[in-house]
């Protein structure tokens, strides 16, 4: 009879506990999640919580490296890859850089970007456009000159020109000197832009465009007037004299080993990594980055994108 009520009381004990370790853990996460104002975030995640003194960047291949940040009082994870769109100096005269990119039409089968990634052979690879639930695509997708969505014109993107089409090679910025031009080999990549709305008529010019959220980094200034709530996020950015690319892939889908970032605090990143300009692409669960055919993420992604882009050294 005793160890039937040892036995009630045990349970009911283990049962209390479970119930208090849920909602503290719910607790912990709606914290995590909560928006936050400007004050309350730099009080809460000082910028030396999640930028570092140095990037140590490591090299993946000619012209392309990575760099890993984690810091686990924050808690904070993230990866960025550098790409030099001229690919000069160690990569040697013969080295191109190639341009990939998952075709999205309405009637084709979504493809996760782990799975293009590996098919293509990419050095590196993100996820690009956000979709809707059905797997269309919101904003715009132009691969090699044709339009396959439509853009979004409250949403930014980034373009990328084939040296082939450029007529000459520039370097520098453009004549509305919104975002930086790259100069490249005759056969690889000769501009890369992006631009602050996907309506931009000079968009017509590029030959590659993949549509994002909004412009979190303009002119070397970050945004500021952006909700500020830390989730999972992926960008991209460029740097003043428009010859380097960034991608910054934030972890935050498992906020007790990551929280994530908030798009001003995503911007700080990018402007100390050397951006001049970024915007932020598709992010939450359909975040994903892949180094060399495999992701470099801490957790398996589960969401099949809709629209990824990467790189090949050939």
């Amino acid at each position: 009879m005793i160890m039937i009520r040892l036995g009630a009381v045990l349970r009911k004990f283990f049962a209390c506990f479970l119930l208090s370790f849920i909602f503290l853990f719910a607790g912990c996460v709606s914290l995590v999640r909560s928006e936050l104002s400007a004050e309350q975030e730099a009080a809460l995640y000082p910028l030396a919580s999640y930028v570092p003194e140095a990037f140590e960047w490591e090299e993946v291949c000619p012209g392309l490296s990575r760099f890993d940040f984690e810091n686990a009082g924050f808690p904070l994870i993230y990866h960025a890859v550098k790409i030099d769109l001229t690919l000069t100096g160690a990569a040697g005269p013969d080295a191109t850089l190639e341009l990939l990119c998952s075709r999205r039409e309405p009637s084709s089968r979504r493809e996760a970007t782990a799975q293009f990634a590996a098919r293509t052979q990419c050095a590196v690879a993100v996820n690009a456009t956000p979709f809707t639930r059905s797997g269309r695509l919101t904003g715009i997708h132009k691969e090699a000159g044709e339009v396959l969505s439509q853009p979004v014109a409250r949403y930014g993107a980034i373009a990328f020109k084939l040296a082939e089409n450029a007529g000459v090679s520039r370097a520098g910025y453009g004549e509305s000197g919104d975002l930086g031009e790259a100069s490249a080999r005759e056969d690889g990549i000769c501009i890369a832009r992006i631009f602050s709305s996907q309506t931009d008529g000079e968009i017509e010019d590029f030959d590659y465009a993949f549509g994002g959220f909004f412009v979190v980094l303009k002119d070397g200034q970050v945004r500021t007037e952006f909700i500020r709530r830390g989730d999972s996020r992926t960008g991209a950015g460029l740097s003043a004299d428009g010859r380097t690319l960034y991608l910054l892939v934030v972890e935050g889908e498992r906020p007790d080993q990551s929280r994530g970032l908030s798009y001003p605090q995503c911007g700080e990143v990018f402007r100390a990594m050397g951006c001049s300009n970024a915007l932020e692409l598709d992010g939450g669960s359909s975040s994903e980055l892949c180094i060399n055919g495999k992701s470099v993420l801490s957790y398996k992604v589960h969401t099949r994108q809709s629209n990824s882009f990467g790189f090949r050294v050939k």
